[in-house]
């Protein structure tokens, strides 16, 4: 009954390695290619930046090279030009003067692909108050 018992264990044992190694034959890899080509831009309210998405959702960091930011505040709009991603510091000020109706405007747009072209990318403006966060891209 013993002998019965280990030879049950050890066939048993050997059925499921058998059965694994049968599906690691059929496994493959999924490849995904990034592009680095930004399609659209949004507005990183966080860190006051501007930032570009590929086709593929992947965040395009410094792919933003210039833009220009425009809102009226009191009755007059200001616009400011920025060279590269990030908010510049007179941007920043028109920010604290803004109220939570204001509508950031963002024009002249100008990104870089992964090959350096550069791109001329569309307007959008964003809602400062908004909950939604709606980008009008």
């Amino acid at each position: 009954m013993k002998k019965l018992l280990i030879l049950f264990v050890v066939l048993t044992s050997q059925i499921p390695l058998h059965a694994q190694e049968n599906g690691q034959e059929e496994r493959g890899t999924i490849r995904v290619q990034r592009t680095g080509v930004p399609i659209k831009v949004i507005f990183d309210d966080v860190n006051y930046r501007l930032v570009g998405i590929d086709k593929y959702g992947n965040v395009l960091d410094t792919a933003i090279v210039e833009f220009t930011m425009g809102v009226t505040i009191k009755g007059i709009y200001k616009s400011e030009h920025a060279n590269g991603y990030k908010l510049s510091r007179e941007m920043q000020d028109l920010l604290s003067k803004c109220d939570q109706t204001s509508r950031l405007m963002f024009d002249n747009i100008k990104a870089k692909d992964k090959g350096g072209n550069i791109l001329e990318m569309r307007a959008f403006g964003y809602s400062i108050g908004s909950v939604n966060k709606d980008y009008d891209n």
